[in-house]
């Protein structure tokens, strides 16, 4: 196994693409990892090789509550996150955007959805800024809701029927 820093230990070009253009956008870069949950791109780890969406269902549930767990710890800084840029795939893109504005961020942005890779690269060679500041400031990137505070999002289905808690053991 080799270990090193994230950002060292994941070469594939795509990522490190992405990596150098919010590192030039953002205050603080996370990065998603399947097993380490979301984490700084210096963090030291040790190299793995797990595709979660082959994974079973058992394991996609503790990776789940471990990023939730990432997730709550972020929102209840002191001060939360003004805006939350998300970079990755479909693959659990929703339930990390619920989750985020569960807590309390309501500025999400999904910068590389919808868009192929050359249009990523471009961005990327650009240095095309994924938000406006001033946007940010006045809360236009705030997910919608509707009179009732219900979301009104593509990533934010209703408020689940469910009553009771549920807990894992």
């Amino acid at each position: 196994m080799e270990e090193g820093p994230a950002e060292e230990i994941w070469m594939g070009s795509h990522f490190q693409y992405t990596l150098a253009h919010v590192e030039m956008m953002y205050d603080e870069v996370l990065v998603l990892s399947y097993k380490y949950g979301l984490i700084s791109p210096k963090k030291v780890i040790e190299s793995y090789d797990i595709d979660l969406r082959m994974a079973r269902p058992r394991e996609k549930i503790r990776w789940w509550f471990l990023v939730r767990d990432h997730i709550i710890e972020i929102s209840r800084r002191d001060p939360p996150p003004d805006l939350v840029g998300l970079y990755t795939g479909s693959f659990f893109r929703d339930r990390i955007v619920r989750e985020f504005y569960k807590h309390g961020v309501e500025q999400i942005i999904t910068p590389w959805e919808g868009k192929g890779i050359g249009l990523r690269q471009a961005a990327v060679f650009d240095a095309i800024p994924p938000f406006d500041p001033d946007k940010v400031k006045n809360g236009e990137y705030k997910i919608k809701v509707d009179a009732d505070g219900q979301p009104k999002n593509n990533y934010l289905p209703p408020e689940s029927k469910i009553q009771e808690p549920i807990v894992w053991e």
